[in-house]
């Protein structure tokens, strides 16, 4: 048993359950060890919050760097982030999460956020980052004559980000590839030239 499945397993846990919910004796069920074998790399059930979500978010920000590397064109990663809803299936691969389930994600923050305010910093600094990396994107497809010029990039690098983080909250009916097309349809028909 390594360490990085213990994060894992604690991950999907606290993600699917919620922290509160979660005892280290859940995390050792999880992957088939003692008790004793957790205390063996973690000293606390909030030392082992903390690795494991540093660990989470070094690989979703490593996942979305890759989606805006140079060989991928802005429309690709409009695709990617809209209708694939890439950096959220890369999350439920690393998980090990089949199918649909739920997260309650503001729930889960608002459980975290108080008690490790270092996780929230990482989070903004993510976000900011996140941000920049999408605004060159965005500025370098100004530059191509891939979509029209005269946005500003962080600015609008900010509403699709936003646009896709909340795309979840419209509900079911919203959540068919079917109508995600047409939602990145529309978003295409604002930027191209």
């Amino acid at each position: 048993m390594t360490k990085e499945n213990i994060v894992i397993a604690a991950l999907r846990l606290f993600l699917t359950r919620g922290y509160k919910s979660v005892s280290l004796v859940d995390v050792a069920n999880e992957v088939n060890i003692t008790k004793g074998g957790i205390y063996h790399y973690f000293s606390s059930k909030d030392e082992l919050l903390q690795v494991a979500l540093h660990y989470l978010f070094d690989r979703l920000e490593a996942n979305y760097s890759a989606l805006l590397d140079d060989r991928n064109t802005l429309r690709e990663v409009l695709h990617a982030l809209i209708v694939e809803k890439t950096p959220e299936q890369y999350a439920k691969d690393l998980l090990g999460v089949d199918g649909q389930y739920s997260v309650d994600c503001a729930h889960f923050a608002i459980e975290i956020l108080g008690k490790f305010p270092d996780i929230q910093q990482r989070i903004e600094t993510g976000r900011v980052s996140a941000c920049e990396a999408f605004a060159r994107k965005l500025e370098t497809a100004m530059e191509k004559g891939e979509i029209k010029s005269g946005f500003d990039s962080y600015a609008l690098a900010a509403n699709i980000i936003a646009m896709t983080n909340g795309q979840i909250s419209l509900g079911s009916q919203f959540q068919s590839e079917a109508m995600r097309q047409r939602m990145l349809d529309n978003v295409w028909m604002l930027l191209k030239v």
